[in-house]
């Protein structure tokens, strides 16, 4: 791309998401809708451009953050502080000449409470706004040349002179239609936010609302609505709505709490249920505060109650999900809920600190928790491995020695990083059958990993410890061998996890993660407690697997696709200021984030052309386990916005806080491993697949092909169609 395309691309963008951010968007549709309502009034509409062009402009003079000034953040409380002055003053040179500073400090303040705000974790919202209209208001009252505008007292002579007879027919038609006074009020209150307060405003944001993200719609609806109900509850004075149309606080605080910062759901709707009367009573209370003043409250209640809101769920110790917090902001009420369900769906074990199994190779649960023979109680909590054949059988011989058992001075790995809280390295081994209950845990090291979390390993061999106290160790070290020190009758390991550092202390139940049961078939676990008689393995990498999904930054994939028009295609590898990795279409500028942690590559979030390749690979390799497992299937879940799914999918927006009915399905095989000269050949077969009530309504097939440790192909099958894209050799 050019470098002036790339410019004015920036430009647009920035411009287009000025607007739409008043309602905590980046949806194109509602921008343009939102910019055609804003100059109803004409002079509104370029007063409010104008800021927009003028915060925007400054703000990349500045050197400010691309992505915070191509998302609209420097440029939203200008359009409405431009806005504002553009309905309150009557146009003229020297009115345009005070929205150019006006502008000018608004940005400046919303760069100050931004970092302000951020040292807390809050938006900043719409208080650059407030402060630089009500400044504005006030000092305006001194300046002779600037002239108050009677727009909003002769509102009919107003229509007319800047649209003629067909605005005034319009404008006259809207106000006399025969609707409840409820449904009027609504959409009023939601064209009073772009300062337009008559019917076709609010119908068209409405609208626009509805494109951009039923959820927000709904939540428009159910903000109003329930601070219509109370207001008749408590017989308080309905024109408090109507005046001004102040009720826009209500939709603009439904929304943000109900589905943008907060994850939509029924905890959410009850929260916005309660926090209604807050609002009102903040209306009244700052409306009374500001008469004297001569000063409108604007969107300060929505200000008020969101931030004191968002602040003080950072305080919570439990009910974290009720309602949950938004992490990764995606700009949408649904693709923040439903990011936020498949994430918990799909990374639970990540709220864990990640526990590797204390062993290389397969090792068998000879006693789980609530054992039969010593696993009780407070103890109960509690895993006892050994070391078994093809047949069972946990020793060679006839088993007489301890050096016969199979796990007998196998090394012991540390599970996590931590440090070495205790060490007992003295205590004999037992000869099998047995005990020493004077010194009932033998040889033991304990390791804390955090406050609250430590992990005790067991019945050593003696002097097989190579850690110290205090030593600091990490995840996969060698810290001593199995024995058979304690109250142990045959080698094993015991392990438990427990939340003080004492030899003896009570177990806590606690999952491990990333490990492979291989009794039969093989069966991934991404978190869990293993079982008595499970056969259990860390996950062991396949080198030519693990280097396949090492995605770099600054790596480049070339692909063509066979018996296609279409030319060669790349994908890059980038980071984003978070550091968030992902791969990048070259063509489309679809971007497929992902994560790699050299046991496991999955992709966390996709944006972008739907009809890109990257979308497939997306979908193919969703989740991969980075070792090979002859028949290993791997099973997840998709978000419902990953499909095209028209009406379905509205219908799933419309009750998505409530139940999930539309949940795509990924299921990966291991398909084969083949030993070349120069490394390996492995098949991966995968699918994407979409049932409701039992009936099939998407199916794609994938096959994908690695070798020399690279993407060699993805096959592509879709009903009767199959496509292909070969992967050109890295050099």
């Amino acid at each position: 791309m050019l470098k002036s395309e790339k410019l004015i691309n920036e430009i647009s963008n920035s411009f287009l998401n000025s607007y739409s951010m008043v309602f905590f968007s980046k949806n194109r549709v509602l921008a343009v809708l939102l910019v055609i309502v804003s100059f109803f009034d004409i002079y509104a509409g370029l007063a409010g451009a104008l800021s927009v062009l003028t915060a925007n402009i400054i703000a990349r003079f500045l050197g400010l953050n691309h992505y915070n000034i191509s998302s609209g953040f420097y440029g939203f409380n200008a359009l409405l502080v431009g806005m504002g002055l553009g309905i309150a003053i009557e146009p003229s040179l020297p009115f345009f000449a005070i929205v150019f500073f006006v502008a000018l400090a608004t940005l400046f303040l919303s760069i100050a409470f931004e970092g302000i705000m951020g040292k807390y974790g809050l938006p900043y919202l719409t208080i650059p706004f407030l402060l630089s209209l009500w400044l504005a208001e006030l000092a305006i009252r001194s300046y002779t040349k600037l002239q108050p505008s009677d727009a909003d007292i002769f509102t009919m002579n107003t229509m007319y002179a800047r649209g003629g007879d067909t605005m005034l027919l319009i404008y006259k038609w809207f106000g006399d239609v025969q609707w409840p006074l409820v449904v009027k009020t609504y959409f009023k209150s939601l064209g009073a936010i772009f300062f337009q307060y008559h019917l076709l405003a609010g119908i068209l944001i409405a609208v626009g609302l509805v494109l951009y993200s039923r959820i927000a719609f709904l939540l428009s609806l159910f903000g109003f609505g329930a601070a219509w109900l109370f207001y008749l509850l408590i017989g308080a004075n309905m024109h408090e709505l109507d005046y001004g149309f102040i009720g826009f606080n209500h939709i603009l605080t439904a929304i943000a709490l109900g589905g943008f910062f907060m994850i939509a759901s029924r905890w959410s709707l009850l929260w916005v249920l309660a926090l209604t009367p807050v609002v009102s009573i903040i209306i009244t209370g700052t409306s009374a505060i500001l008469q004297p003043f001569q000063l409108t409250v604007y969107s300060l209640p929505f200000n008020a109650v969101v931030l004191v809101f968002l602040y003080a769920m950072k305080f919570r110790e439990r009910m974290l999900l009720k309602p949950e917090t938004v992490i990764v902001q995606h700009f949408s009420p649904e693709e923040n809920l439903y990011s936020g369900m498949n994430a918990r769906e799909r990374f639970r074990n990540q709220l864990y600190i990640q526990f590797s199994l204390p062993f290389y190779g397969n090792w068998l649960v000879n006693q789980g928790h609530d054992g039969e023979h010593t696993h009780r109680d407070e103890w109960k909590y509690a895993w006892d491995f050994v070391v078994s054949d093809e047949n069972g059988k946990e020793y060679e011989s006839d088993g007489s020695k301890i050096e016969d058992f199979y796990c007998f001075g196998k090394p012991v790995l540390a599970p996590a990083d931590g440090w070495i809280e205790e060490v007992v390295d003295m205590i004999d081994d037992n000869e099998p059958g047995d005990y020493n209950l004077e010194q009932n845990w033998g040889n033991t090291i304990i390791i804390k990993h955090t406050e609250g979390m430590y992990s005790k390993l067991s019945h050593l061999k003696k002097q097989s410890v190579l850690v110290t106290r205090g030593t600091y160790v990490y995840k996969g070290q060698v810290i001593a061998h199995c024995g058979n020190s304690g109250r142990s009758p045959y080698p094993h390991l015991h392990f438990q996890f427990q939340a003080t550092p004492f030899i003896g202390s009570k177990t806590l139940k606690y999952p491990f993660s990333q490990y492979v049961i291989s009794n039969t078939d093989f069966a991934l676990k991404l978190s869990g407690i293993p079982e008595e008689e499970q056969i259990v393995q860390n996950i062991e990498p396949d080198a030519s697997l693990a280097k396949a999904f090492k995605f770099i930054p600054g790596q480049e994939l070339t692909y063509c696709i066979l018996e296609s028009s279409q030319p060669e295609g790349k994908w890059s590898v980038k980071t984003d200021m978070l550091n968030n990795r992902y791969l990048e279409c070259a063509t489309s500028g679809a971007k497929a984030y992902f994560r790699y942690d050299e046991k496991l590559f999955y992709f966390t979030h996709f944006a972008g052309s739907k009809k890109s390749l990257l979308y497939h690979f997306y979908l193919s390799a969703y989740k991969v386990p980075l070792g090979f497992y002859k028949n290993m299937q791997v099973e997840d879940i998709f978000p419902p916005t990953i499909l095209r799914l028209g009406l379905l999918r509205i219908l799933q927006d419309v009750v998505s806080p409530v139940v999930l009915f539309l949940k795509p399905m990924y299921k990966l095989v291991y398909s084969k491993n083949e030993e070349l000269i120069s490394g390996s050949k492995i098949v991966l077969e995968s699918e994407c697949n979409l049932k409701l009530a039992g009936k099939e309504l998407r199916h794609w097939s994938y096959k994908l092909e690695f070798a020399d440790n690279q993407l060699e192909t993805i096959e592509i099958k879709i009903k009767d169609s199959i496509q292909k894209a070969v992967f050109k050799k890295s050099s």
